[in-house]
């Protein structure tokens, strides 16, 4: 049984990133069956990986909420 399955790989193409406190971005992912999603990621400076915290599919909540999360302490 498959559980996971798309007929095209998922490719982000738009990118926004801010670094006040720390490093956060916001990326449009395209998905498998066409439609679109915005994900707000933080790296993590020990393990140097982005980590997911949000997703919205407007991308002026996606960018508000980056620029928010840049400015909190870690």
């Amino acid at each position: 049984m498959k559980l996971f399955s798309r007929q095209t790989p998922a490719a982000a193409s738009e990118v926004v990133m801010f670094n006040y406190r720390r490093p956060v971005r916001a990326r449009q992912v395209a998905l498998g069956g066409g439609g679109r999603l915005w994900l707000v990621e933080a790296l993590d400076p020990t393990h140097n990986v982005w980590v997911w915290q949000e997703e919205s599919s407007q991308a002026e909540a996606a960018v508000d909420t980056a620029r928010r999360l840049s400015l909190m302490l870690n």
